[in-house]
């Protein structure tokens, strides 16, 4: 089901993105750029919603969601003074998150959980132990 979805997502995008770059060459009217405008915004913000629901941290989580559903929420809301600056905030911190944050691995701990997941020591194995999977005795 994930993976139906993933795709339908992509193709969603990618359906956009070619309005949006057609759109250069074809100069669509003002209510065809409308309805891109609002589908990009809302799979951007499905996109953000979702990697929040996945993230760990909670304060990286929380900002993603509000992001995610302020860009999707923003689209069918009047205009006011703060809503293009809001939406731009909302754009671009859960990228420069997303961007930053990366996941550290300490090595050893790393180790620690292939020895136990195989039940192994990854020292006393040679390359055709690990590649036949067997334990060297």
């Amino acid at each position: 089901m994930k993976k139906i979805l993933f795709t339908i997502f992509q193709i969603l995008i990618t359906i956009v993105f070619i309005g949006k770059i057609s759109n250069w060459f074809l100069n669509y009217s003002d209510e065809t750029n409308q309805i891109l405008n609002v589908a990009m915004f809302t799979l951007i913000g499905i996109a953000y919603m979702y990697t929040g629901f996945i993230w760990d941290k909670k304060l990286i989580k929380t900002i993603l969601i509000v992001c995610g559903l302020y860009l999707i929420v923003a689209n069918f809301i009047s205009d006011f003074y703060l809503k293009s600056i809001i939406g731009i905030v909302c754009i671009l911190v859960p990228m420069l998150i997303i961007r930053f944050s990366h996941k550290e691995v300490d090595e050893e701990q790393l180790e620690e959980e292939i020895d136990k997941k195989h039940n192994w020591n990854l020292v006393d194995l040679t390359w055709s132990d690990i590649f036949s999977h067997k334990k060297k005795h």
